[in-house]
């Protein structure tokens, strides 16, 4: 994982723009206060497509990527085992979407 992605979502844990755990983020999705779903690629498949669904569901532009893994993401920031994070800052959004994208380019090469 990125660690330029973790950085920015300790960012936004530290400034209360983080949303951490499957039932506070479909509240947050529901709130229309989540620019971007991160998934850690170990949760279960039926997990990961619950809150695709969900987030497909939502009237704004919601993003949803899948990257790193429950313990890596977790430790980083701190908090017990989760997989599901929800970023409310839309200008973090962006920047972690954009190193995503950068670090999945560079795979693909």
């Amino acid at each position: 994982m990125n660690p330029r992605i973790l950085t920015l979502m300790q960012f936004a844990r530290k400034a209360g723009k983080l949303v951490v755990g499957t039932n506070a983020c479909e509240r947050a999705i529901g709130r229309k206060e989540v620019f971007l779903l991160i998934l850690a690629q170990d949760n279960s498949e039926r997990t990961k497509n619950k809150m695709k669904q969900i987030a497909g569901a939502a009237k704004n532009s919601l993003e949803v990527i899948e990257t790193g893994t429950q313990e890596e993401i977790s430790s980083a920031l701190g908090l017990s085992l989760t997989g599901i994070f929800g970023i409310k800052e839309k200008h973090i959004a962006g920047k972690i979407m954009e190193y995503w994208l950068s670090e999945t380019e560079r795979r693909k090469s």
